[in-house]
């Protein structure tokens, strides 16, 4: 009697070092596992990242950067262009210190302060976008010894919609040991720049900055926080329709002046429309800066209609007029032209 062995789809098998399930399946994002798994599947072939990219429906900085990773975890090595195990696992594997004194074991090197005491330090000098960047191994250490980081990382992925780099990871970790932002405030943090569109990782380092600076490490304070920033750009979107300017999205000045002109100062649509009028026919464009200074002296004057606004003014003429005619140093065109909210 003979016998044969049907392994089916099983015929075709390719190895996967355990490494990468013992210690990396919970540690690298979607991206970087499948151009893994994609190089392990096409071994003793030729291919390049736009292979890569194609095949799996993937950008080329991101299969680059995918490959980077597991050079720097030291699960590959990427010599002329060949990929191939490390020849050396225990090179590889060689503790490295790191900008912020932490070698890839995660331990502090001789004569350095930990992240913890170099916080204060730190924070005098933080600049954005510039963080003392960890390696990948110490990134890698705290995520595995800390649950929150790793769920900070997972879920950013998923609030942001993208997979996150090494390096905008790196910048997560920063915001959280170095300027004290706890993981909840954080996902607080991602989610209201997505929300506004503005997702990219510099610009939610230096909201983060700011955060710290004003003490926002509570979910209590973050709600309100947002509520004022949300309040802010939704009164910027009203002056430009007071104002007829082109819908775009407001700076942080814009939403600024918007808060003090509408929450703060209560003016109407119709004193805001007359303040822009007002600058429009003296400067013949339109400047959020002149328009907050006509508002700061009627807010400043107590007054709050466009009678009174039209009444001040005339006021301001007469007295201008009547320097004029005693002789007062002014020209007519100077007369003529004078802002009467000086």
């Amino acid at each position: 009697m003979s016998y044969s062995l049907n392994l089916g789809m099983w015929t075709g098998v390719f190895a996967v070092p355990s490494e990468i399930v013992d210690k990396h399946l919970k540690l690298a994002g979607a991206a970087q596992l499948k151009v893994i798994l994609w190089i392990l599947r096409h071994t003793n072939s030729n291919f390049t990242d736009e292979d890569i990219a194609q095949s799996l429906n993937m950008q080329t900085a991101d299969v680059r950067d995918s490959i980077q990773y597991w050079i720097q975890v030291g699960l590959i090595e990427l010599n002329n262009e060949v990929i191939s195990p490390p020849q050396n696992s225990a090179e590889s594997a060689k503790q490295t210190v790191n900008s912020s004194g932490i070698d890839s074991a995660g331990n502090i090197s001789v004569g350095e302060e930990s992240p913890s005491d170099k916080k204060n330090e730190f924070r005098q000098s933080r600049a954005p976008i510039q963080p003392p960047k960890p390696d990948v191994q110490y990134l890698s250490r705290r995520m595995t010894e800390d649950k929150e980081i790793a769920y900070l990382m997972q879920a950013a992925d998923s609030i942001l919609g993208r997979m996150t780099s090494n390096s905008d990871k790196c910048i997560l970790l920063n915001i959280h040991e170095y300027d004290g932002l706890p993981v909840e405030v954080i996902l607080m943090l991602l989610q209201y720049a997505c929300d506004i569109g503005k997702s990219n990782l510099r610009y939610i380092d230096k909201m983060a900055i700011t955060w710290s600076d004003e003490e926002i490490t509570t979910l209590d304070r973050a709600e309100k926080k947002i509520k004022q920033l949300t309040d802010s750009r939704a009164a910027a979107y009203r002056v430009m329709k007071i104002t007829g300017v082109s819908e775009h999205s407001p700076t942080s000045q814009e939403s600024s002046y918007a808060d003090r002109w509408l929450l703060q100062w209560k003016f109407s649509d119709d004193m805001i429309r007359k303040a822009y009028e007002i600058c429009i026919d003296k400067t013949g464009k339109y400047s959020a800066g002149y328009i907050n200074k006509i508002l700061e002296s009627w807010h400043k004057s107590g007054i709050k209609t466009l009678e009174q606004a039209a009444s001040e003014q005339d006021k301001h003429k007469k007295s201008k007029k009547q320097e004029y005619d005693n002789g007062a140093a002014y020209d007519l065109a100077a007369y003529e032209n004078s802002d009467p909210f000086n």
